[in-house]
């Protein structure tokens, strides 16, 4: 008896560590236009970093650095550029019984912006509005009062989007105010609410 929990424990870790290295595998091998700024070999050398315990940081196409964040087995955040950022989340899809990768892209300068992705594991595009409802800039105030009132500065779509590394989940926050004057920034940022995202097996729900 204790012989067969050993071997069930050690066949535990066996499926474990190959489950973990899902992302590792898709992050080396994913297509090179996904990540323009490196290589395969960069990839692989931010992985052999993460295993030995070192910063994952490399020098990119650029001249820049590039930086290994977090990975997980189904989540991967990387700095793209001292401005960009790449996250990265395996999501199980119901109907299918397999994984649908999705790529949030974001960019900052004063305020940031994000754009967000679905793929297939053969990486064919997704139709992503299928999968997740982009928010209008008015989703984001809290009453119809703060809309009415505000809405006429609040007139550009900036939103950053931000995956959870520990659960199916995506938070939308409307990035617009850093752009704005003090006064309006100040002004508006309390009437503003971060919108939060389940992933049910399917799309993204609020």
């Amino acid at each position: 008896m204790k012989k067969f929990i050993i071997t069930l424990t050690m066949l535990a870790a066996i499926i474990g560590k190959a489950t973990a290295q899902d992302m590792r595998k898709l992050f080396i091998e994913m297509p090179a236009q996904m990540t323009p700024l490196m290589t395969e070999n960069d990839r692989r050398d931010c992985i052999d970093f993460v295993d030995a315990g070192m910063r994952a940081s490399i020098t990119n196409r650029l001249d820049g650095k590039s930086e290994l964040k977090v990975i997980t087995k189904d989540y991967l955040h990387l700095q793209t550029s001292q401005s960009s950022s790449m996250q990265i989340k395996l999501l199980p899809h119901t109907p299918s019984g397999d994984s649908i990768i999705c790529i949030i892209n974001t960019v900052c300068a004063e305020a940031c912006d994000s754009r967000i992705s679905f793929y297939n594991k053969l990486w064919e595009n997704l139709p992503c509005e299928e999968i997740y409802t982009k928010p209008t800039i008015k989703d984001f105030f809290i009453n119809i009062d703060s809309i009415c009132k505000y809405i006429k500065i609040a007139d550009i779509h900036l939103v950053k989007l931000t995956l959870s590394a520990t659960s199916d989940s995506l938070s939308a926050e409307y990035t617009m105010p850093s752009y704005m004057n003090k006064e309006d920034s100040v002004a508006i940022s309390p009437l503003l609410r971060t919108l939060h995202y389940k992933w049910d097996g399917n799309k993204f729900k609020q």
